[in-house]
């Protein structure tokens, strides 16, 4: 499919209108890609617009931008609904997700798109719900700070194959699973890897059969904290000699750090922003570290960082 990003970014009368259309515009690429690739390399142009001419975008994305936290915040009030927050879940696990769905005729209530934090990572997802980390959910340990159902709620944080899974008779329910996320952080797949493990997880009837317990007698939202990146399909490796060595001294192989200084905004288009205390990568940038860069990673700004599924079910 055609789209106009050069009218959605650089024209666009605000922001706000800039984000809604970039979001409802990845929704479509998403509900219709092929696969992985075929959906990253629909992601190489707007990517590129944003962090090349339209980069006051990328700064404009925590307060313009409909973020997950809130859409959470709003949806999880009264009694009988669950949220499944699957870590790491990016884009391209919408079509998968869809599709087995509808092989077992559910259909969803609402079907959409939302922001991550910035930086696009677990730790400020978490905070953005009121907590200090995913951690602090597990074995219904929420503090009362817990910003979903007014507390009012079961939690927990799970890594354990879906079909091994409990499902606790509360009304309430908030589970953070890290299937995914594992995969990514601690077996170090690759992209390939991944794609075919995520595909066969979210059609198994393990997963399905633990999405039909959390529907009993409740509503459910499934999203998710962030996406992720693949570098090495990332279009942009930065080469300027100054550049890479101020990279490498302040990320490292990272998208994002904590500020100890000021960013040097010496370079034009800019390469980093600064938000929540954090330096970050803006767009798809690498560049040469020992070791490698990591093949795929998050926390920085590029868009299939950032942007994640908004699946609404409701009550069986």
């Amino acid at each position: 499919m055609s789209t106009d990003w050069s009218g959605i970014v650089i024209d666009s009368g605000s922001p706000a209108i800039a984000w809604a259309q970039i979001f409802s515009s990845l929704l479509a690429l998403a509900r219709s890609s092929t696969s992985p690739v075929a959906l990253h390399d629909a992601t190489v142009v707007p990517d590129r617009l944003l962090t090349e001419a339209a980069w006051e975008l990328w700064e404009a994305f925590p307060e313009h931008a409909d973020k997950t936290s809130d859409n959470l915040k709003s949806w999880a009030t009264g009694s009988g609904k669950a949220v499944l927050i699957l870590d790491a879940l990016s884009l391209r696990e919408l079509p998968i997700l869809m599709g087995a769905a509808k092989a077992r005729s559910i259909q969803p209530i609402q079907v959409k798109v939302t922001g991550s934090e910035c930086p696009s990572t677990t730790d400020h997802f978490a905070k953005s719900l009121g907590l200090p980390s995913r951690s602090a959910l597990a074995n219904d340990s929420k503090l009362g700070t817990f910003a979903l159902f007014g507390g009012n709620c079961y939690t927990d944080v799970v890594s354990l194959p879906f079909e091994d899974c409990s499902v606790p008779p509360s009304p309430n329910l908030v589970i953070w699973h890290s299937w995914l996320d594992d995969l990514i952080h601690l077996q170090q797949k690759l992209p390939d890897q991944i794609a075919r493990i995520a595909s066969s997880t979210l059609q198994s009837d393990g997963f399905w059969n633990f999405v039909g317990r959390l529907r009993q007698g409740r509503g459910l939202i499934i999203t998710s904290d962030h996406g992720y990146a693949v570098s090495k399909r990332f279009s942009s490796e930065v080469d300027d000699p100054d550049a890479i060595e101020i990279l490498r001294k302040t990320f490292g192989a990272s998208r994002n750090k904590v500020v100890s200084n000021p960013w040097q905004k010496r370079f034009m288009p800019p390469i980093v922003m600064t938000n929540n205390n954090q330096h970050v990568v803006m767009g798809q940038r690498k560049w040469k570290v020992q070791g490698g860069f990591p093949h795929i990673c998050h926390g920085g700004m590029s868009l299939l960082e950032i942007v994640v599924p908004f699946l609404e079910f409701s009550a069986l």
